[in-house]
C-alpha cells in the first residue's frame, strides 16, 4: 500500500530535493503519494542546452558569465530540478576552479557539468572513472602534466583525501604511488588543434601519453598494481569511500550532522545501489521527515537565489545587461560563484553563508521584487510565508 505524504512534507521533500517549487507542485507531489512523488522527482535527467560562445580564448571571463548563466537558466526551466540541485553536490565535491584552471574554457566546464548530470544518478564508480579521465579536473590537479620522471601528486591526494577514503585511511606512500600510477593522463584539444589557433569551441579530451606513464610495479593500500585504473578499482571497492562519501551526501541533504546510524545504513545503499538509491531510500525515511530535520540547512547562494527567483516566476536571467551583470555580482558578494569554488574543498557552507556581509548581499536582493510581491508563490521556498515580507524572517534562508 503506498504511503501518504502530507501537504507541508511535500514542500519539505520538493525544497530540500530540487532547490525550487511552487505551491501547486508540492500539491502534485502530495496527490502522488510518498514513493511515487520521489521516484517523479528522482527521473532521468533532462539534457541541458548546448553551449557554443563567440569569445576566444582569452576571454575567460565572458565565457565564465555565459556558462553560469545558462546553468542557472536551465535550474529554472528544467524538468528535473532535483538532478542540478545534485549537480550542485558534485560539483562542491569533485572539485573543479574555474580561476585556476588556466587553458580550459566555458566548453570544458560546461562538458563536465553533463558528466556530473549524465552519471550523478548511478553508481559512484562510473562517476570517478569519467571524472578522473576529465579534461578540467586533470589540469586543474595538474596531472596533465605528470610524467614519469616527476610525478604530480595532487590528483592522487584530492583522490584519496577528498573523493573517495578520506583521512586516516592511506599514508603519504599510498599518494605517491598513486601519483606514479597516474603518470601519463593527460589531455589535448579535440582534433589535435593547437590552442592558439583554435576556437573557445573547441574542446580538451582525455589521451593516454604512453612515454610519460611510469609503468613500473607500485604498492597502493597494501596491493601490487601498475596501472590508475587499479587504482580506481582498488577506491571503488573500498567500504570506506562509501562512508565517506555518503556522509558528505548527508550533511548536504538532511543535517550538518547527520547520526551514525544513518551514515552507516547509507553507505550500504550507497554502494549497493548507487546515488538515485540512495536518495530514494532517504526521501523514502520516516527520520528525513522529522522535525529536527526540517529546517537544518542553510541555502547556499545559489539555492537562494534559484529557490527565490522561481518562487517569483523568473525563468531566465541575463548576466550581460545591467540588472543581471549586479546579480552576477551579487552572487561573487554572497560567496558563491558557479564553476569556480574558493578551494579544492569546495565550499564550507553552512553559518558561513550568513556571516554580515553576504547576508546583506541576500538582503539586498528583495528590493528587486518590488511590484512583483503578487506574483510571489513561497509555499515551497520557505515554510510558514506570509507574503513578501516573510522573506526577512529566519526561515527564507534555510533548506
Amino acid at each position: 500500500m503506498a504511503r501518504a505524504l502530507t501537504y507541508p512534507n511535500a514542500t519539505h521533500l520538493l525544497r530540500r530535493a530540487a532547490g525550487r517549487g511552487r505551491k501547486n507542485e508540492a500539491q502534485q507531489l502530495a496527490e502522488m503519494g510518498l514513493e511515487r512523488a520521489v521516484d517523479w522527482l528522482l527521473r532521468d535527467p533532462a539534457q541541458a542546452p548546448p553551449y557554443t560562445t563567440s569569445a576566444t580564448r582569452n576571454e575567460r571571463a565572458q565565457q565564465h558569465r555565459e556558462i553560469s548563466q545558462r546553468w542557472i537558466n536551465h535550474w529554472l526551466t528544467t524538468p528535473t530540478p532535483a538532478a542540478e540541485r545534485l549537480v550542485l553536490f558534485w560539483h562542491g565535491h569533485l572539485t573543479s576552479e574555474f580561476r585556476e584552471t588556466m587553458g580550459a574554457q566555458g566548453i570544458d566546464f560546461w562538458n563536465q557539468f553533463a558528466t556530473f548530470r549524465q552519471l550523478g544518478y548511478g553508481p559512484y564508480g562510473e562517476l570517478l572513472k569519467a571524472i578522473a579521465q576529465n579534461p578540467v579536473m586533470l589540469l586543474y590537479l595538474n596531472n596533465a602534466q605528470s610524467r614519469k620522471e616527476h610525478p604530480n601528486q595532487n590528483w592522487a591526494r584530492e583522490l584519496l583525501e577528498l573523493y573517495t577514503v578520506g583521512p586516516g585511511h592511506y599514508t603519504e606512500q599510498d599518494i605517491l604511488e598513486a601519483a606514479r600510477a597516474f603518470t601519463g593522463w593527460t589531455v589535448r584539444l579535440a582534433g589535435g588543434q593547437r590552442p592558439r589557433e583554435a576556437s573557445a569551441n573547441v574542446a580538451f579530451e582525455y589521451v593516454f601519453n604512453r612515454n610519460w606513464h611510469d609503468p613500473g610495479e607500485k604498492t597502493f593500500l597494501g596491493r601490487r598494481i601498475k596501472t590508475g585504473d587499479e587504482v580506481l578499482e582498488i577506491l571503488i571497492a573500498h567500504p570506506k569511500t562509501y562512508e565517506f562519501v555518503g556522509r558528505k551526501l548527508l550533511r548536504f541533504y538532511l543535517s550538518p550532522e547527520p547520526p551514525e546510524p544513518l551514515v552507516q545504513e547509507g553507505a550500504r545503499v550507497f554502494r549497493s545501489g548507487g546515488t538515485r538509491e540512495f536518495l530514494r531510500w532517504l526521501f523514502t525515511r520516516d527520520e528525513f521527515y522529522q522535525p529536527q530535520y526540517r529546517n537544518a540547512l542553510i541555502k547556499s547562494p545559489l539555492e537562494y537565489l534559484v529557490g527565490l527567483w522561481y518562487a517569483a516566476g523568473v525563468d531566465q536571467v541575463n548576466f550581460e545587461e545591467r540588472p543581471g551583470r549586479g546579480l552576477y555580482q551579487a552572487l561573487a558578494a554572497m560567496g558563491q560563484i558557479p564553476f569556480d569554488p574558493p578551494t579544492v574543498a569546495g565550499w564550507d557552507g553552512g553559518l558561513s553563508w550568513l556571516a554580515e556581509s553576504p547576508f546583506l548581499s541576500r538582503l539586498n536582493l528583495l528590493a528587486g521584487f518590488a511590484g512583483r510581491e503578487r506574483r510571489l508563490d513561497l509555499e515551497v521556498f520557505m515554510d510558514n510565508a506570509s507574503g513578501a515580507l516573510s522573506l526577512v524572517r529566519p526561515e527564507a534562508q534555510l533548506l
